[in-house]
């Protein structure tokens, strides 16, 4: 069943694609059409459950930190125990150690560790680690958080290791 739409300038023929459609299918394409745009229009969006404000103003957490004290939300509250908990269990994060040694061959695993006792002869209280880092055994001071706080300590050896370095690395959290 063609359409005739005309304004003052042109008459346009519109062949509707409907008009060959048998009569039973038309009511069935339109209640389709009418049961999608209404369930679509009805969706809710669930936010993530830690963007979320609180529901409820009052519930409001007071953490003592040290010496002083920290009113959170709690959810934020909770978010940050399990960010605490995931760093205890992995107990690495990256930060910055102090190279004072490196060297390949068949008795550097046996010089690493002498450099190792050697420093921690002179700073009993220090961190060294030894490891191998292919192809070489390397020894390396400390845990330090910071470059800043890497650099302070490597002015202090650095006249005992002339070629140490700081190095990023995996270190151990407290």
């Amino acid at each position: 069943m063609p359409l005739l739409l005309s304004n003052e300038k042109h008459k346009i023929l519109v062949q509707s694609n409907f008009a060959f459609m048998p009569n039973f299918l038309l009511p069935f394409v339109c209640l389709l059409g009418l049961s999608c745009s209404l369930s679509s229009a009805s969706a809710q969006v669930v936010p993530y459950p830690f963007s979320k404000h609180s529901q409820h103003p009052d519930e409001q957490l007071v953490v003592q930190i040290d010496s002083s004290s920290l009113v959170m939300d709690r959810d934020m509250h909770r978010y940050l125990k399990m960010m605490d908990s995931l760093d205890v269990k992995t107990m690495t994060s990256r930060g910055y150690r102090i190279q004072i040694f490196s060297a390949a061959g068949p008795n550097a695993r046996k010089i690493a560790l002498e450099k190792q006792a050697e420093f921690l002869k002179l700073y009993s209280d220090g961190i060294a680690y030894t490891k191998w880092n292919y192809p070489n055994w390397v020894v390396r001071l400390g845990d330090f958080r910071t470059h800043l706080s890497a650099l302070e300590f490597h002015h202090e050896i650095r006249e005992i290791y002339p070629a140490s370095f700081i190095v990023k690395d995996e270190i151990k959290v407290d």
